[in-house]
């Protein structure tokens, strides 16, 4: 009797062995559940700024009783570029970046690799007959965006992911306008920063 007994609990502990070996597996595996789809790129933008920046200008000056209806070619000032970090190549990353920046300001943004003319602008400009002397700086600028990002990329298994940061920055489609010399404008709008930058 006592070898019969020795035997059923030695068959009883080598049934249960398996269960309690496979048991494990499970509970290492919910320790580790996946955050992300393996290979997905995503980013967050932070800290975003906005300014006014006129790209041409041109001062001209009216005598009392004319006015200016035609078109003219005013000079190119400075360049505005689109990218992150220090270069303005077009990559896939720079590109879910600043798709990421155009949801974040609510408009839509210059990919990456573009850059505001680095030629004259030719327009019409439009201004009413006066009886005084006066000065106008012809215009076209835009308003360029700037802040800082985070990028992540999702490893293989998707439990894990890749975090790179920077700058980013970008700009709008630009525009054209004629300021009056010497008078005041709200500071920091196009009209302003034309007339400061002219000089006028």
């Amino acid at each position: 009797m006592k070898v019969r007994r020795g035997i059923r609990i030695a068959a009883v502990l080598a049934l249960a062995a398996p269960a309690l070996i496979a048991i494990a597996p499970a509970t290492t595996a919910s320790a580790y559940p996946q955050v992300c789809k393996p290979g997905e790129k995503w980013a967050t933008v932070s800290g975003t700024k906005s300014a006014y920046a006129p790209t041409h200008l041109e001062v001209i000056s009216l005598s009392p009783g004319t006015g200016f209806d035609r078109a003219k070619s005013i000079a190119w000032e400075r360049t505005f570029t689109a990218g992150i970090d220090v270069t303005t190549e077009a990559s896939v990353k720079a590109g879910v970046i600043l798709a990421k920046a155009s949801v974040t300001v609510g408009a839509k943004l210059s990919v990456a690799g573009s850059h505001t003319s680095t030629k004259s602008i030719t327009d019409t400009w439009k201004i009413a007959v006066a009886s005084t002397q006066r000065r106008y700086v012809l215009w076209s600028g835009t308003r360029v965006y700037s802040g800082r990002y985070a990028y992540h990329v999702c490893k293989p298994g998707g439990r894990t992911y890749t975090t790179e940061s920077g700058p980013w920055r970008s700009y709008r489609t630009p525009w054209q306008g004629a300021t009056l010399c010497g008078k005041k404008y709200t500071a920091g709008s196009m009209e302003a920063n034309a007339v400061r930058l002219s000089g006028c």
